[in-house]
Formats: structure tokens, C-alpha cells, sequence
């Protein structure tokens, strides 16, 4: 999750570089590459056994690829609405709205140490927040929001079906997203090489790889936890465009970005001498 969090970080500084795609062609390529990305690996991973895999994940999966979708539409929408900051500022709602879906549906109680770093990390996001929500992004603001309910109710989904492979609704959300943007486009999708290769490095290298460690990783982490790394991408996305591209961020940004990894870093250090006393 730690690798996938600072891969998936990258997504506002590969967006900022496309130049003249726009949102729903963005979203169409990203998520044909996506798909394909998945699909390859799937085909590696069953062989012959593929189509059964994706019927075994029954209607939770489907379910879970419609708001995963949804999830994606509405994150490319933002960060193309607003700048990254407020894009990721507000996402990073998705471990609070998962910790409390998680506590209502799966009955799952959190560590000290969870709600200790949670608890921190918010305090990172307070910070942020202070004095960079602009009026005239609020609407970019709001698809954020709407991304982050539908990410952490994805990520309920995942964890109530933990014992099933889950990787096929990606698939399936990969296919989604294709159908929604054909339709908006009405079919005229012409894309330059060079948006191009950004939207397959969008979908199919970093999309494709988180989702991938994301689907692992709820096998073996509560819900609430898993969501808790993604605090690292909220923290590095808005400083890779700030470095590279020096789109606009403030000095609450900064400090909040290194307050939200700070508390990541204590509970890994925390859990690595809690590990090492009981071994």
C-alpha cells in the first residue's frame, strides 16, 4: 500500500502534462488502458479460468465496479476542475468515511495506534484545508467529495468479500468508465500520441498497480487501515506539481503534507517494535 500510495500520487502531475484532451477523452483512454492492463494480468494469473473468476464475484462485484468507476469518473473530473491540492485535501476524507462505514457495516474496531495516526494525519488535513479551498473551485471540490464516498464504500465491499478474488471489478470498472465517456463523447474520441502515452501511464501503469496492491492489501488490513496510506498520496500529490510544474501551494500545504507523513512513519515504526517485542 506504501508502493502504491506514492505511484498513484503521480496522477496530478501526469494529468497537468496532457495538453489538449479533454476530460471525458482523458477519462475514455485511461480507462481503455486500465482495462487492458487487468485484463492481461487476470489472463496470466487464470489462464483458461478467467471468465469464471469474473462470475464468482457475483453482484457485490459488479456493485463494487459501478462505484469504483464512479470513483475514477469523479476524481479525473476534479483534478481537471480545481487544483491537485484541493482535489487530494478532500479525498483524503475516504479513511474517516471507511472507518465509519466500516464500524456501521462490518462491525470492525480500530487499534489505538489507527485512531492515534488518524487523529494526527487529520490534523495534517485541517491545516491544509486553511485558507485553499478557493469559492470558484467548488464544484471540483464536490465531484472529490463524491469520489471519496464511493471509494470508501468500494473499499466496504472489498473487505466484506475479503475471501473472494476481487480483482475482476476492476475489470469491470475499467469497462464502465469506456461506456460512460463513449456515450458523453458520442463517439468522437481522437487523442494526440503524446496524451495518449500519458493517459496509458494514467490507467494501465499507476491506476492499474494501486488497484491491484489495494485489492491485495483488504485481504490482510481492516478497512479504515488500508485507506490510511492513501494519507501519502495526499500528502506528496500537490508537492510533485508544486516541484515540477510549480503549480500554486501554500505554506499550510506544506506543513500539513509532512505532518500527515510524520504520522504514517510513527505507526509503521510503532508497529514494526510492537512486532519485534512479541517475536
Amino acid at each position: 500500500m506504501t508502493l502504491g500510495s506514492i505511484a498513484i500520487s503521480l496522477n496530478g502531475l501526469v494529468l497537468r502534462n496532457i495538453d489538449l484532451a479533454d476530460d471525458w477523452t482523458i477519462i475514455f483512454y485511461r480507462a481503455f488502458s486500465f482495462s487492458l492492463a487487468i485484463f492481461l494480468y487476470l489472463i496470466f494469473k487464470y489462464r483458461n479460468d478467467v471468465l469464471k473468476k469474473i462470475i464468482e464475484i457475483k453482484f457485490y462485484g459488479l456493485l463494487g465496479g459501478v462505484v469504483l468507476s464512479l470513483s475514477n469518473i469523479c476524481f479525473i473530473l476534479s483534478m481537471t476542475s480545481t487544483t491537485v491540492a484541493n482535489t487530494v485535501f478532500t479525498i483524503s476524507l475516504i479513511p474517516f468515511l471507511t472507518s465509519f462505514f466500516s464500524f456501521l457495516i462490518l462491525k470492525e474496531k480500530l487499534a489505538k495506534i489507527t485512531i492515534f495516526t488518524m487523529l494526527l494525519a487529520f490534523g495534517g488535513v485541517l491545516i491544509m484545508f486553511y485558507g485553499v479551498l478557493l469559492i470558484g473551485a467548488l464544484w471540483g471540490n464536490i465531484l472529490a467529495l463524491f469520489a471519496a464516498i464511493c471509494f470508501s464504500i468500494f473499499t466496504i465491499i472489498l473487505r466484506r468479500n475479503k475471501n473472494i478474488d476481487m480483482l475482476p471489478c476492476l475489470l469491470i470498472s475499467g469497462i464502465i468508465a469506456m461506456a460512460l465517456s463513449l456515450f458523453q463523447k458520442m463517439g468522437s474520441l481522437q487523442i494526440s500520441s503524446n496524451d495518449f502515452y500519458l493517459c496509458f501511464i494514467l490507467g494501465a501503469v499507476l491506476s492499474g498497480f494501486v488497484n491491484c496492491c489495494f485489492v491485495f492489501a483488504t485481504r490482510h488490513l481492516m478497512a479504515a487501515e488500508v485507506t490510511l496510506f492513501f494519507f501519502i498520496e495526499i500528502a506528496l500529490s500537490p508537492f510533485w506539481v508544486w516541484l515540477f510544474l510549480n503549480e500554486y501551494t501554500t505554506l499550510n500545504t506544506l506543513i500539513g503534507g509532512i505532518i500527515i507523513l510524520i504520522s504514517i512513519l510513527l505507526r509503521s515504526i510503532y508497529l514494526l517494535l510492537t512486532k519485534r517485542k512479541i517475536n
